[in-house]
Protein backbone atom coordinates (compact mmCIF):
# COMPACT_ATOMS: atom_id res chain seq x y z
CA UNK A 1 0.00 0.00 0.00
CA UNK A 2 1.50 3.23 -0.71
CA UNK A 3 1.03 5.70 2.17
CA UNK A 4 2.69 8.31 0.33
CA UNK A 5 0.08 9.47 -2.26
CA UNK A 6 -2.58 9.75 0.66
CA UNK A 7 -1.89 14.03 1.40
CA UNK A 8 0.29 15.13 -1.49
CA UNK A 9 -2.38 17.61 -2.39
CA UNK A 10 -2.43 18.81 1.66
CA UNK A 11 1.19 19.13 1.60
CA UNK A 12 2.01 20.82 -1.43
CA UNK A 13 -0.79 23.73 -0.70
CA UNK A 14 0.16 27.17 -0.19
CA UNK A 15 -1.13 28.44 3.56
CA UNK A 16 -0.57 31.80 4.89
CA UNK A 17 -0.34 31.30 8.79
CA UNK A 18 -1.12 33.25 11.28
CA UNK A 19 1.71 35.55 13.48
CA UNK A 20 3.43 33.12 15.74
CA UNK A 21 7.32 32.49 16.99
CA UNK A 22 9.29 29.45 15.81
CA UNK A 23 8.52 26.60 18.83
CA UNK A 24 5.64 28.07 20.23
CA UNK A 25 2.71 25.39 20.80
CA UNK A 26 0.91 24.79 17.70
CA UNK A 27 -2.97 24.67 19.29
CA UNK A 28 -3.74 22.61 16.43
CA UNK A 29 -2.52 19.52 17.55
CA UNK A 30 -3.16 17.82 21.44
CA UNK A 31 -3.46 14.68 22.58
CA UNK A 32 -6.09 13.95 25.25
CA UNK A 33 -7.45 10.28 24.68
CA UNK A 34 -3.49 8.85 26.07
CA UNK A 35 -3.19 9.57 30.27
CA UNK A 36 0.90 8.48 30.38
CA UNK A 37 3.36 6.72 30.44
CA UNK A 38 5.76 7.76 27.62
CA UNK A 39 6.37 8.04 24.33
CA UNK A 40 9.48 7.07 22.96
CA UNK A 41 9.52 7.53 19.31
CA UNK A 42 7.53 9.06 16.48
CA UNK A 43 6.94 8.62 12.52
CA UNK A 44 4.44 10.60 11.16
CA UNK A 45 2.88 9.45 7.98
CA UNK A 46 2.34 10.86 4.65
CA UNK A 47 -1.34 11.62 5.44
CA UNK A 48 0.25 13.87 8.18
CA UNK A 49 -1.51 10.86 10.89
CA UNK A 50 1.38 10.37 13.30
CA UNK A 51 2.93 6.79 14.73
CA UNK A 52 3.89 6.92 18.41
CA UNK A 53 5.24 3.92 20.22
CA UNK A 54 5.97 3.67 23.78
CA UNK A 55 3.86 2.89 27.10
CA UNK A 56 0.74 4.59 26.50
CA UNK A 57 -2.77 3.88 28.57
CA UNK A 58 -6.02 5.05 27.41
CA UNK A 59 -8.55 5.13 29.86
CA UNK A 60 -11.46 4.92 27.10
CA UNK A 61 -10.09 0.97 26.65
CA UNK A 62 -8.55 0.60 30.34
CA UNK A 63 -5.49 -0.80 28.71
CA UNK A 64 -1.65 0.03 28.10
CA UNK A 65 -0.59 -0.50 24.71
CA UNK A 66 2.78 -0.20 23.22
CA UNK A 67 1.79 1.64 19.89
CA UNK A 68 -1.06 3.92 18.78
CA UNK A 69 -2.05 6.58 15.75
CA UNK A 70 -3.14 9.97 16.21
CA UNK A 71 -4.88 11.68 13.48
CA UNK A 72 -3.37 15.29 12.34
CA UNK A 73 -5.17 17.17 15.48
CA UNK A 74 -3.16 14.39 18.02
CA UNK A 75 -6.98 12.74 18.51
CA UNK A 76 -6.32 8.72 19.05
CA UNK A 77 -7.59 6.79 15.72
CA UNK A 78 -9.26 3.45 17.53
CA UNK A 79 -7.75 0.22 16.76
CA UNK A 80 -9.93 -1.61 14.18
CA UNK A 81 -12.31 -4.18 15.30
CA UNK A 82 -10.65 -7.74 15.68
CA UNK A 83 -6.73 -6.50 15.00
CA UNK A 84 -5.45 -6.98 17.82
CA UNK A 85 -1.30 -6.62 16.13
CA UNK A 86 -2.44 -3.30 14.40
CA UNK A 87 0.36 -1.33 15.98
CA UNK A 88 0.69 -3.73 18.52
CA UNK A 89 4.25 -5.33 18.85
CA UNK A 90 6.40 -1.74 19.29
CA UNK A 91 7.52 0.23 22.13
CA UNK A 92 10.90 1.17 20.82
CA UNK A 93 12.90 3.38 18.27
CA UNK A 94 10.61 3.18 15.06
CA UNK A 95 12.72 3.38 11.61
CA UNK A 96 11.48 3.49 8.70
CA UNK A 97 12.68 1.54 5.34
CA UNK A 98 11.38 2.18 1.41
CA UNK A 99 7.99 4.05 1.32
CA UNK A 100 5.66 1.87 2.96
CA UNK A 101 7.14 -0.06 5.99
CA UNK A 102 9.38 0.48 9.45
CA UNK A 103 10.95 -1.43 11.34
CA UNK A 104 10.47 -1.04 15.37
CA UNK A 105 11.86 -2.50 18.41
CA UNK A 106 9.99 -3.77 21.05
CA UNK A 107 10.54 -6.05 23.96
CA UNK A 108 11.39 -9.36 22.35
CA UNK A 109 13.42 -7.72 19.55
CA UNK A 110 12.19 -6.30 16.18
CA UNK A 111 8.86 -6.25 14.51
CA UNK A 112 8.50 -4.97 10.90
CA UNK A 113 4.88 -3.21 9.64
CA UNK A 114 3.34 -1.38 7.12
CA UNK A 115 2.88 2.07 7.30
CA UNK A 116 -0.81 1.38 7.63
CA UNK A 117 -0.66 -1.04 10.70
CA UNK A 118 -0.28 -4.12 8.90
CA UNK A 119 2.42 -6.37 11.12
CA UNK A 120 4.93 -7.88 8.15
CA UNK A 121 4.22 -11.85 9.45
CA UNK A 122 6.98 -12.44 6.61
CA UNK A 123 10.00 -11.11 9.03
CA UNK A 124 11.25 -14.34 10.81
CA UNK A 125 7.96 -15.72 13.05
CA UNK A 126 8.92 -17.79 14.29
CA UNK A 127 12.20 -16.71 15.48
CA UNK A 128 15.37 -18.06 14.02
CA UNK A 129 16.14 -21.22 16.52
CA UNK A 130 20.28 -19.78 15.75
CA UNK A 131 19.60 -16.55 18.20
CA UNK A 132 19.40 -17.33 22.01
CA UNK A 133 18.27 -14.92 24.74
CA UNK A 134 20.23 -12.55 25.78
CA UNK A 135 20.48 -8.26 26.38
CA UNK A 136 19.07 -6.13 23.68
CA UNK A 137 20.91 -2.53 22.94
CA UNK A 138 20.26 -0.64 19.42
CA UNK A 139 19.41 -1.75 15.52
CA UNK A 140 20.48 -0.45 12.64
CA UNK A 141 18.55 -0.86 9.27
CA UNK A 142 20.78 -0.80 6.10
CA UNK A 143 19.12 0.17 2.61
CA UNK A 144 18.67 -3.36 1.59
CA UNK A 145 16.74 -4.19 5.22
CA UNK A 146 19.47 -6.24 6.38
CA UNK A 147 19.70 -5.20 10.27
CA UNK A 148 22.49 -4.99 12.71
CA UNK A 149 21.97 -5.24 16.34
CA UNK A 150 23.86 -4.43 19.58
CA UNK A 151 23.64 -5.69 23.05
CA UNK A 152 24.75 -8.82 24.52
CA UNK A 153 23.36 -12.04 22.95
CA UNK A 154 24.07 -16.00 23.10
CA UNK A 155 24.23 -17.49 19.44
CA UNK A 156 23.66 -21.25 18.55
CA UNK A 157 24.95 -21.36 15.18
CA UNK A 158 27.54 -24.30 15.82
CA UNK A 159 28.06 -24.88 11.61
CA UNK A 160 29.61 -21.39 12.11
CA UNK A 161 31.48 -21.58 15.32
CA UNK A 162 28.99 -18.71 16.69
CA UNK A 163 27.56 -20.41 19.93
CA UNK A 164 27.35 -19.07 23.59
CA UNK A 165 26.65 -15.82 25.37
CA UNK A 166 28.44 -12.69 25.07
CA UNK A 167 27.98 -11.53 21.19
CA UNK A 168 28.12 -7.96 21.39
CA UNK A 169 26.84 -6.84 17.75
CA UNK A 170 24.99 -9.26 15.28
CA UNK A 171 23.97 -9.01 11.71
CA UNK A 172 20.24 -10.15 10.57
CA UNK A 173 19.00 -10.66 7.05
CA UNK A 174 16.49 -8.80 5.30
CA UNK A 175 14.08 -11.97 6.39
CA UNK A 176 15.31 -11.38 10.23
CA UNK A 177 16.94 -14.84 9.98
CA UNK A 178 21.07 -14.94 11.49
CA UNK A 179 23.44 -13.70 8.68
CA UNK A 180 25.31 -16.23 8.65
CA UNK A 181 27.77 -14.80 6.05
CA UNK A 182 29.14 -12.12 8.29
CA UNK A 183 31.37 -12.36 11.36
CA UNK A 184 29.06 -11.61 14.47
CA UNK A 185 31.31 -10.06 17.41
CA UNK A 186 32.09 -11.48 20.72
CA UNK A 187 32.31 -8.95 23.47
CA UNK A 188 32.42 -11.15 26.42
CA UNK A 189 29.93 -11.82 28.97
CA UNK A 190 29.45 -8.30 31.67
CA UNK A 191 29.76 -6.09 28.74
CA UNK A 192 26.79 -4.74 26.13
CA UNK A 193 26.80 -2.12 22.93
CA UNK A 194 23.48 -0.07 23.96
CA UNK A 195 23.64 2.44 21.21
CA UNK A 196 24.86 2.47 16.93
CA UNK A 197 24.85 5.10 14.82
CA UNK A 198 26.11 4.18 10.73
CA UNK A 199 28.20 7.58 9.66
CA UNK A 200 28.43 8.39 6.03
CA UNK A 201 31.73 6.30 5.13
CA UNK A 202 30.07 3.30 6.38
CA UNK A 203 32.03 2.78 9.55
CA UNK A 204 30.04 1.97 12.31
CA UNK A 205 30.07 4.01 15.57
CA UNK A 206 29.13 2.13 18.97
CA UNK A 207 28.13 3.43 22.81
CA UNK A 208 28.20 1.48 25.80
CA UNK A 209 30.94 -0.19 28.28
CA UNK A 210 32.93 -2.82 27.48
CA UNK A 211 35.26 -5.05 29.67
CA UNK A 212 36.61 -6.43 26.30
CA UNK A 213 36.07 -6.69 22.33
CA UNK A 214 37.19 -9.66 20.68
CA UNK A 215 39.83 -10.03 23.46
CA UNK A 216 41.22 -6.39 23.68
CA UNK A 217 40.45 -3.91 26.57
CA UNK A 218 38.48 -0.98 25.44
CA UNK A 219 38.95 2.04 28.06
CA UNK A 220 36.01 4.23 26.60
CA UNK A 221 32.35 4.06 26.56
CA UNK A 222 32.19 4.97 22.66
CA UNK A 223 34.44 3.46 20.11
CA UNK A 224 34.13 3.07 16.16
CA UNK A 225 33.84 -0.21 13.99
CA UNK A 226 34.78 -0.86 10.25
CA UNK A 227 32.04 -1.91 8.42
CA UNK A 228 32.61 -5.43 8.65
CA UNK A 229 32.29 -5.16 12.46
CA UNK A 230 36.00 -5.35 13.34
CA UNK A 231 37.38 -2.22 15.77
CA UNK A 232 38.75 0.61 13.85
CA UNK A 233 42.19 1.51 15.49
CA UNK A 234 42.22 4.98 14.37
CA UNK A 235 39.67 6.13 16.61
CA UNK A 236 40.27 6.51 20.38
CA UNK A 237 37.30 8.14 22.84
CA UNK A 238 38.05 9.21 25.60
CA UNK A 239 38.91 7.07 28.75
CA UNK A 240 35.90 6.86 30.83
CA UNK A 241 35.65 6.52 34.75
CA UNK A 242 31.79 6.32 34.46
CA UNK A 243 29.25 6.16 31.91
CA UNK A 244 26.30 5.76 29.38
CA UNK A 245 25.29 6.49 26.04
CA UNK A 246 22.20 7.85 25.05
CA UNK A 247 22.41 9.48 21.27
CA UNK A 248 25.15 10.16 18.36
CA UNK A 249 24.71 12.90 15.72
CA UNK A 250 26.87 13.01 12.76
CA UNK A 251 27.57 16.62 11.86
CA UNK A 252 28.77 17.36 8.50
CA UNK A 253 31.81 18.22 9.30
CA UNK A 254 32.40 14.29 10.76
CA UNK A 255 32.21 15.79 13.92
CA UNK A 256 29.92 13.70 16.42
CA UNK A 257 27.36 14.86 19.16
CA UNK A 258 26.63 12.18 22.23
CA UNK A 259 24.70 12.51 24.57
CA UNK A 260 23.95 10.70 27.82
CA UNK A 261 25.20 10.59 31.37
CA UNK A 262 29.04 10.56 31.67
CA UNK A 263 32.49 11.56 33.26
CA UNK A 264 35.91 11.30 31.51
CA UNK A 265 39.54 11.43 32.98
CA UNK A 266 40.29 14.63 33.49
CA UNK A 267 36.71 16.46 33.09
CA UNK A 268 35.73 18.48 36.14
CA UNK A 269 32.30 16.72 36.72
CA UNK A 270 29.43 14.70 35.39
CA UNK A 271 28.45 15.60 31.69
CA UNK A 272 25.85 15.08 29.20
CA UNK A 273 26.59 16.48 26.13
CA UNK A 274 29.95 16.27 24.31
CA UNK A 275 31.21 16.81 20.64
CA UNK A 276 34.08 14.79 19.60
CA UNK A 277 36.66 15.15 16.67
CA UNK A 278 36.31 12.51 13.94
CA UNK A 279 39.21 11.06 15.26
CA UNK A 280 37.33 10.19 18.94
CA UNK A 281 38.78 12.99 21.17
CA UNK A 282 36.80 15.88 22.51
CA UNK A 283 36.43 19.12 20.48
CA UNK A 284 38.12 22.11 22.46
CA UNK A 285 35.93 24.35 19.92
CA UNK A 286 32.67 23.14 21.60
CA UNK A 287 31.27 23.98 24.91
CA UNK A 288 31.06 20.02 26.55
CA UNK A 289 30.83 21.52 29.82
CA UNK A 290 27.08 22.55 30.05
CA UNK A 291 25.11 21.23 33.97
CA UNK A 292 22.14 19.50 32.32
CA UNK A 293 20.10 19.09 36.17
CA UNK A 294 17.12 17.99 36.92
CA UNK A 295 15.62 19.51 40.58
CA UNK A 296 12.42 17.19 40.55
CA UNK A 297 15.33 14.79 41.23
CA UNK A 298 16.59 16.54 43.96
CA UNK A 299 18.81 18.65 41.65
CA UNK A 300 21.06 15.43 40.44
CA UNK A 301 23.07 14.93 37.36
CA UNK A 302 19.94 14.83 34.43
CA UNK A 303 20.32 12.07 31.39
CA UNK A 304 20.69 14.19 28.61
CA UNK A 305 18.82 11.83 25.67
CA UNK A 306 18.93 13.18 21.88
CA UNK A 307 20.40 16.40 19.60
CA UNK A 308 18.73 17.31 16.36
CA UNK A 309 19.84 19.52 13.87
CA UNK A 310 17.69 22.94 13.58
CA UNK A 311 18.39 24.51 10.28
CA UNK A 312 22.14 24.70 9.10
CA UNK A 313 23.78 26.48 12.56
CA UNK A 314 21.35 25.06 15.71
CA UNK A 315 21.10 22.18 17.86
CA UNK A 316 17.98 21.01 19.90
CA UNK A 317 18.78 19.42 22.82
CA UNK A 318 16.28 17.38 24.94
CA UNK A 319 16.28 15.22 28.08
CA UNK A 320 15.31 14.60 31.66
CA UNK A 321 17.03 17.85 32.87
CA UNK A 322 14.60 21.44 33.92
CA UNK A 323 17.71 23.45 34.19
CA UNK A 324 20.68 24.10 32.12
CA UNK A 325 23.45 26.01 33.67
CA UNK A 326 21.40 27.36 36.47
CA UNK A 327 18.80 28.75 33.97
CA UNK A 328 14.81 27.16 33.33
CA UNK A 329 14.98 24.90 30.37
CA UNK A 330 11.72 22.52 31.16
CA UNK A 331 13.46 19.24 28.89
CA UNK A 332 14.50 21.21 26.09
CA UNK A 333 17.29 23.84 24.69
CA UNK A 334 18.42 25.37 21.68
CA UNK A 335 22.22 26.22 20.99
CA UNK A 336 24.45 27.37 18.23
CA UNK A 337 27.11 25.08 16.79
CA UNK A 338 29.29 26.04 18.55
CA UNK A 339 27.03 24.91 22.38
CA UNK A 340 26.40 28.62 23.14
CA UNK A 341 22.76 28.39 24.25
CA UNK A 342 20.36 30.24 22.49
CA UNK A 343 18.06 32.28 24.99
CA UNK A 344 15.17 33.17 22.28
CA UNK A 345 14.25 29.28 21.72
CA UNK A 346 12.43 27.44 23.42
CA UNK A 347 11.51 30.48 26.50
CA UNK A 348 9.00 29.41 29.28
CA UNK A 349 9.17 26.99 31.77
CA UNK A 350 8.97 23.84 28.84
CA UNK A 351 7.66 20.13 29.52
CA UNK A 352 5.52 19.48 33.33
CA UNK A 353 5.42 16.63 35.10
CA UNK A 354 2.75 14.34 36.89
CA UNK A 355 2.92 10.83 38.91
CA UNK A 356 2.53 7.48 37.76
CA UNK A 357 1.15 4.82 39.22
CA UNK A 358 2.43 3.30 41.20
CA UNK A 359 5.33 6.06 41.98
CA UNK A 360 6.64 4.90 45.70
CA UNK A 361 9.97 7.36 45.28
CA UNK A 362 7.19 10.36 44.32
CA UNK A 363 9.43 11.38 40.94
CA UNK A 364 7.56 13.06 38.60
CA UNK A 365 7.88 11.67 35.14
CA UNK A 366 9.36 15.11 33.40
CA UNK A 367 11.42 14.76 30.33
CA UNK A 368 11.41 14.75 26.87
CA UNK A 369 13.02 12.37 24.32
CA UNK A 370 13.76 13.95 20.90
CA UNK A 371 12.31 16.59 18.33
CA UNK A 372 11.63 15.63 14.75
CA UNK A 373 10.59 17.44 11.84
CA UNK A 374 6.87 17.39 10.88
CA UNK A 375 5.65 17.63 7.14
CA UNK A 376 4.55 21.05 6.90
CA UNK A 377 7.53 22.65 8.64
CA UNK A 378 6.64 22.33 12.25
CA UNK A 379 8.26 20.20 14.53
CA UNK A 380 6.88 17.18 17.10
CA UNK A 381 8.25 16.86 20.36
CA UNK A 382 7.32 13.93 22.51
CA UNK A 383 8.71 11.98 26.06
CA UNK A 384 6.65 11.75 29.46
CA UNK A 385 5.33 15.02 30.46
CA UNK A 386 2.41 17.05 31.38
CA UNK A 387 1.91 20.60 30.46
CA UNK A 388 3.89 22.61 28.61
CA UNK A 389 4.63 26.30 28.60
CA UNK A 390 6.29 28.24 25.66
CA UNK A 391 7.07 31.42 27.27
CA UNK A 392 3.67 32.83 25.61
CA UNK A 393 0.78 29.97 26.33
CA UNK A 394 0.87 27.62 29.50
CA UNK A 395 -1.26 25.27 28.29
CA UNK A 396 -1.76 21.79 30.85
CA UNK A 397 -3.55 19.92 28.70
CA UNK A 398 -0.74 18.81 26.62
CA UNK A 399 1.00 15.59 27.12
CA UNK A 400 3.41 12.84 25.85
CA UNK A 401 3.52 14.46 22.74
CA UNK A 402 3.35 18.05 21.01
CA UNK A 403 3.70 19.65 17.91
CA UNK A 404 5.39 23.30 18.01
CA UNK A 405 5.67 25.95 14.76
CA UNK A 406 8.60 25.90 13.30
CA UNK A 407 11.24 28.66 11.77
CA UNK A 408 8.86 29.39 8.46
CA UNK A 409 5.86 30.90 10.05
CA UNK A 410 4.16 33.01 8.53
CA UNK A 411 5.91 32.08 4.98
CA UNK A 412 4.14 31.44 2.10
CA UNK A 413 5.38 28.93 -0.32
CA UNK A 414 4.41 30.57 -3.64
CA UNK A 415 4.57 27.22 -6.18
CA UNK A 416 4.92 27.90 -10.01
CA UNK A 417 2.55 26.67 -12.33
CA UNK A 418 2.19 24.48 -14.00
CA UNK A 419 3.33 22.11 -11.25
CA UNK A 420 3.16 18.36 -10.76
CA UNK A 421 4.33 15.85 -8.19
CA UNK A 422 7.51 14.52 -7.42
CA UNK A 423 7.57 11.39 -6.19
CA UNK A 424 10.02 10.66 -3.54
CA UNK A 425 11.57 7.41 -1.86
CA UNK A 426 11.83 6.83 0.96
CA UNK A 427 10.60 9.15 2.82
CA UNK A 428 10.95 9.99 5.71
CA UNK A 429 15.07 9.26 4.90
CA UNK A 430 17.39 8.41 7.11
CA UNK A 431 19.69 8.15 3.89
CA UNK A 432 19.98 8.13 0.56
CA UNK A 433 16.66 9.03 -1.39
CA UNK A 434 15.14 8.70 -4.82
CA UNK A 435 13.91 11.44 -6.34
CA UNK A 436 11.52 10.80 -9.79
CA UNK A 437 9.68 12.32 -12.15
CA UNK A 438 8.44 10.03 -14.08
CA UNK A 439 9.43 11.47 -17.10
CA UNK A 440 12.87 12.39 -19.07
CA UNK A 441 13.88 15.64 -18.35
CA UNK A 442 15.55 17.96 -20.36
CA UNK A 443 17.28 21.20 -18.94
CA UNK A 444 16.41 20.40 -15.43
CA UNK A 445 17.75 21.90 -12.07
CA UNK A 446 17.21 20.24 -8.61
CA UNK A 447 16.73 22.61 -5.63
CA UNK A 448 16.49 21.75 -1.99
CA UNK A 449 15.23 24.68 0.28
CA UNK A 450 15.33 24.41 3.94
CA UNK A 451 12.13 25.35 6.19
CA UNK A 452 12.87 28.63 5.91
CA UNK A 453 13.56 28.87 2.29
CA UNK A 454 17.07 29.17 2.21
CA UNK A 455 18.76 26.93 -0.89
CA UNK A 456 20.26 24.05 0.64
CA UNK A 457 21.43 21.77 -2.08
CA UNK A 458 21.56 22.30 -5.64
CA UNK A 459 22.25 20.29 -8.60
CA UNK A 460 21.41 20.08 -12.45
CA UNK A 461 19.31 17.14 -12.95
CA UNK A 462 20.96 14.35 -15.45
CA UNK A 463 19.59 14.91 -19.44
CA UNK A 464 17.29 12.42 -19.88
CA UNK A 465 16.84 10.89 -16.71
CA UNK A 466 13.56 10.55 -15.31
CA UNK A 467 15.37 9.90 -11.57
CA UNK A 468 18.07 11.48 -9.51
CA UNK A 469 19.54 9.61 -6.28
CA UNK A 470 20.27 12.44 -3.37
CA UNK A 471 23.33 10.94 -1.40
CA UNK A 472 22.91 10.96 2.12
CA UNK A 473 24.56 12.73 4.30
CA UNK A 474 23.84 15.94 2.44
CA UNK A 475 21.17 17.30 3.84
CA UNK A 476 20.72 17.99 8.08
CA UNK A 477 17.87 16.35 9.28
CA UNK A 478 14.55 18.68 9.14
CA UNK A 479 11.90 19.20 6.49
CA UNK A 480 12.37 20.59 2.96
CA UNK A 481 11.10 21.13 -0.05
CA UNK A 482 12.56 19.63 -3.22
CA UNK A 483 11.71 21.28 -6.61
CA UNK A 484 12.94 19.96 -10.15
CA UNK A 485 12.09 22.19 -13.04
CA UNK A 486 12.84 21.81 -16.52
CA UNK A 487 13.77 24.93 -18.96
CA UNK A 488 15.68 26.63 -16.17
CA UNK A 489 18.91 25.57 -17.61
CA UNK A 490 20.41 26.02 -21.05
CA UNK A 491 19.68 28.33 -23.52
CA UNK A 492 16.12 28.53 -24.92
CA UNK A 493 14.85 28.02 -28.68
CA UNK A 494 14.40 31.28 -30.07
CA UNK A 495 10.45 31.99 -31.17
CA UNK A 496 10.44 32.37 -34.68
CA UNK A 497 9.93 35.87 -36.00
CA UNK A 498 6.39 37.40 -35.43
CA UNK A 499 5.11 34.22 -33.69
CA UNK A 500 2.60 34.92 -31.69
CA UNK A 501 3.67 31.93 -29.48
CA UNK A 502 4.71 32.46 -25.64
CA UNK A 503 7.85 31.08 -24.85
CA UNK A 504 7.41 27.50 -22.96
CA UNK A 505 6.29 27.65 -19.27
CA UNK A 506 8.66 25.64 -17.26
CA UNK A 507 7.40 21.98 -15.89
CA UNK A 508 7.62 22.68 -11.95
CA UNK A 509 8.28 18.78 -10.07
CA UNK A 510 7.87 19.62 -6.32
CA UNK A 511 7.52 17.40 -2.94
CA UNK A 512 8.26 17.42 0.73
CA UNK A 513 11.03 15.73 1.89
CA UNK A 514 11.63 14.58 5.85
CA UNK A 515 15.49 13.45 6.72
CA UNK A 516 15.85 11.88 9.98
CA UNK A 517 18.44 12.10 12.63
Amino acid sequence: MNMRHLAVAGLLAATATAAQQPFQLDPSFRVTAIQQQAIGDALERPDGKVIVSGWMYDPAATTYRLGNLLNPDGSLVPRPVGQNLWYGYMGGKIVPWGQDMFYVGNGQGLTRYWLDGTWDSTYQVPPDPRLGGGQGGDFHVFMDGRVLVSGNFQLNDTANGFTGPGFGLIWLNSDGSLDTTRIHRYIGQGSTITRLRELSDGKILCGGRLLQFEGEQVPSIVYRVLPDGSMDSTFHGPTTTYGYVKYFMEQPDGKILMTGRFSFEGSPDTLGLVRLLPNGQLDPSFNNYHQFRATYRWGQMALVRQTAAIGANMLAVTGDFDRVDGEVHGGIVMLDNSGTILPEYFQGSGCGGFFSTPNPEQIPNQFIVGIKPAQDGGYFIYGAYRGYDDGTTNDPSQRLISKLYGLNVGINEQQPSPMQTLQIAPNPSAGSTVLSTGAAMANAELVVHDASGRVVWQAAWPAGAEQYRLPAGVLAPGAYVVRVASGLRGPQPPQPQGSSATAAVAIVYTGRLVVLP
